[in-house]
């Protein structure tokens, strides 16, 4: 009867030393895991099925790593069959197929041996290498070999995937609830229509990031810039510092203003003028010094007339709009200080554009039946 037994594994050993030498093996470790998991012990022969089964498993793995497919014409290699058997089929494989077929028939008909045909055939493979190194082999299938030039997105197309919606609600809707896109103080833009569009053409044409404007990286590509935005989480305007002067002609603060006065023609925007009286020969109105304008009696039938400011026309989508944004927990993003810069930028560009008028015509360029005195 042998004294030395194995509880774990059931087995029992005719000395010691053969009992030591058996804790060493992995078939007493596998039985020992089994025992903690509460399962029964395996057997010495179901053990080292268990073994080549496994590696078997992992030499079919290994071998389906190292198995590639090759394309000597197009010089590329592929990991799956489906990727090679698509670029097979696709029409860039198939013309240069057909290229390659023409040049051996020419060079056969002109009597070249055998060796220049295979020299050939390199040059050709150089060629194309060089010519689609920028390529990947997983959207072959996909290229048709025509350039594109790119478009500014619509303003129903979502700035940040391909997404396209019936109306411009249902495209604000689509960005604020799945990109969390949201435009900043909403209720005083003045152009709606055009702030969009001006973002469609910043992320189509200039495929440029809306937060990192040009600072960042560069991209060539709608998808390429788009896939930032979303994975960088840049879905959002930059609306801070001096990045909001970007966006000041599409916004009108005057109703923020404290001195606002919503009676007055035009508002605290005035700007200091001329003690002097000016008509303009267009429109025929007398503008005052105190800012004030007088039109022709003429015109009267026009001044009479009671027209809705201009942002009306998008107010009903604003408001919409902005209630989508209330009821997501947006309260505003703009401070007094950036209004402020809006503000003084605005001004800033109103004496400008009057300086610019009082020295043309001081400088006689207003009236174009005068000729210039220079260039004699």
């Amino acid at each position: 009867m042998p004294l030395f037994t194995c509880i774990t594994c059931r087995v029992a050993f005719a000395d010691g030393e053969i009992q030591r030498r058996h804790y060493k093996t992995d078939w007493h470790r596998y039985n020992l895991k089994r025992k903690v998991a509460e399962m029964p012990p395996v057997t010495a022969e179901v053990f080292q099925q268990k073994v080549n089964e496994q590696k078997a498993e992992a030499e079919a793995q290994q071998q389906s790593k190292t198995k590639t497919m090759n394309c000597e014409l197009c010089n590329k290699t592929f990991s799956s069959e489906n990727s090679f058997t698509n670029h097979m089929s696709s029409k860039k494989h198939k013309e240069l197929e057909t290229a390659k077929a023409r040049k051996e028939e020419i060079m056969t008909r002109k009597g070249l041996s055998a060796e220049k045909v295979e020299l050939e055939r390199q040059e050709i493979r150089k060629q194309n290498s060089i010519s689609e190194n920028a390529d990947s082999s997983s959207d072959e299938d996909d290229d048709d070999g025509s350039d594109f030039e790119e478009e500014a997105l619509e303003i129903t197309d979502c700035l940040f995937c391909p997404h396209h919606s019936v109306s411009l609600e249902d495209n604000m809707r689509h960005m604020t609830r799945s990109h969390s896109f949201f435009i900043p103080d909403l209720e005083f833009v003045l152009d709606f229509k055009g702030l969009l569009t001006y973002l469609g053409e910043k992320v189509g044409i200039g495929n440029i990031c809306l937060y990192c404007n040009e600072k960042g990286k560069n991209f060539f590509s709608t998808e390429a810039v788009q896939k930032h935005m979303v994975d960088k989480g840049h879905t959002k305007i930059n609306y801070e510092g001096d990045a909001i002067l970007e966006y000041a002609d599409f916004y009108d603060f005057t109703s923020s203003y404290p001195d606002y006065d919503p009676n007055e023609e035009n508002g605290s925007d005035e700007i200091e003028r001329d003690n002097t009286l000016a008509v303009d020969e267009q429109t025929l109105e007398l503008c005052l010094p105190s800012g004030a304008k007088i039109g022709h009696r003429n015109l009267r039938h026009i001044y009479k007339q009671s027209l809705p400011p201009e942002r009306s026309r998008h107010s009903k989508v604003i408001h919409k709009i902005v209630a989508d944004y209330k009821a997501l927990g947006w309260h505003g993003t703009i401070g007094s200080v950036s209004r402020q810069k809006v503000k003084d930028v605005r001004l800033q560009n109103k004496q400008q554009a009057k300086r610019t008028v009082d020295i043309s015509v001081k400088a006689n360029k207003l009236q174009k039946h005068y000729r210039a005195q220079v260039l004699f």
